[in-house]
C-alpha cells in the first residue's frame, strides 16, 4: 500500500517540475527573440540618419581634368560642387579622353559632362545644355618651330600642318575644308607631335596649352592672338532634363557666392 501511495505522489511532482521547466524555457526563448528584435530595430534606427545623410551622386565625365588645370576650370569645378550640393547631390568627376567622354554622356553611362560649347546639343540628341555658363576660354595656335611666325596667323592661310583634339567640334568647324590637319585623342600626344615638329601648329586653349608646354619643359614656343573666344557649359543626359532649370539657377547663385568670397 505504501508503494502505491509513493508512486501516486511521485508522478504528479515530476510532471509539475517538467512543466515548470518547459514554461521557463519558453519564456527564456521569447525573451531572447524579443531582445534580438529590439536590438535589430535599434540598429536600424541608428542607421537611418546615415542613410538619410547619404546624398545621391552625379557622375560627370570631363576631358579637362588632366589637360586644363587652369584657374578658370578649377572655378568651374568648384561652382558645380556648390550648385549640386544646394540641390542635395554629391558630384564625382572622372577623366575620359575627349571623344569617349562625350559619347558616354550621350549614351547615359554617366549623368553628364563638364564642359562643352552650347552647340553640342545639336550634335548629340541625348544631351541637354544647362543654360548658365561655367568657363570662358580662348582658342589660339601654338608652334615650337622658331621659323614659324604666328603674330598674324589666320587659319584660312592654309600654309601649316595643323593638329587638334578629336571631339573639339568648334575647332573641327574652323578647319572645314582644311586638308593638311591631324586629329588625335590625347592632349599629351598632340603636344608631343608639336614638340617633335610632326605638326607645325596646334590649336588649343591658351591657358591650358601654356601649362602643358611648361610641364613638358618646352620653353621656346610661339602663340597666336585669339582665334576664337568661346563659352562653355555643363551638359546633362536628357534623363535629367527636369533638373536642368534648377541646375541653371543653382549654378548662377553659386557663381555669385564664389565672387563674393573672393
Amino acid at each position: 500500500m505504501a508503494c502505491i501511495t509513493s508512486s501516486i505522489v511521485f508522478f504528479p511532482v515530476y510532471e509539475f517540475v517538467y512543466a515548470i521547466f518547459i514554461v521557463g524555457w519558453i519564456i527564456s526563448y521569447k525573451r531572447k527573440v524579443v531582445s534580438l528584435m529590439i536590438r535589430t530595430n535599434l540598429l536600424a534606427l541608428l542607421l537611418l540618419p546615415v542613410v538619410a545623410l547619404s546624398a545621391p551622386t552625379m557622375v560627370l565625365n570631363s576631358p579637362l581634368l588632366k589637360s586644363h588645370k587652369t584657374p578658370e576650370v578649377k572655378r568651374g569645378l568648384a561652382t558645380l560642387n556648390d550648385a549640386f550640393a544646394t540641390l542635395g547631390f554629391e558630384v564625382k568627376f572622372q577623366y575620359r579622353p575627349d571623344k569617349r567622354s562625350i559619347m558616354e554622356a550621350n549614351n547615359g553611362q554617366v549623368d553628364g559632362e563638364f564642359v562643352r560649347i552650347a552647340d553640342v546639343a545639336n550634335q548629340y540628341q541625348n544631351l541637354v545644355v544647362v543654360p548658365e555658363w561655367l568657363a570662358k576660354m580662348d582658342l589660339v595656335a601654338f608652334a615650337t618651330n622658331p621659323n614659324i611666325d604666328l603674330s598674324h596667323y589666320q587659319i584660312s592661310q592654309h600654309q601649316y600642318k595643323v593638329g587638334y583634339l578629336t571631339g573639339w567640334s568648334n575647332v573641327a568647324t574652323l578647319l572645314e575644308g582644311y586638308d593638311n590637319k591631324v586629329a588625335v585623342a590625347e592632349f599629351d600626344v598632340l603636344f608631343r607631335l608639336l614638340a617633335h615638329q610632326r605638326v607645325d601648329v596646334v590649336l588649343f586653349n591658351q591657358a591650358a596649352g601654356e601649362q602643358i608646354l611648361q610641364s613638358q619643359q618646352i620653353a621656346n614656343y610661339q602663340l597666336s592672338p585669339s582665334l576664337l573666344s568661346y563659352t562653355t557649359y555643363l551638359v546633362m543626359n536628357k534623363k535629367h532634363q527636369a533638373l536642368v532649370p534648377k541646375l541653371a539657377e543653382a549654378i548662377k547663385e553659386a557663381k555669385v557666392r564664389m565672387f563674393k568670397n573672393n
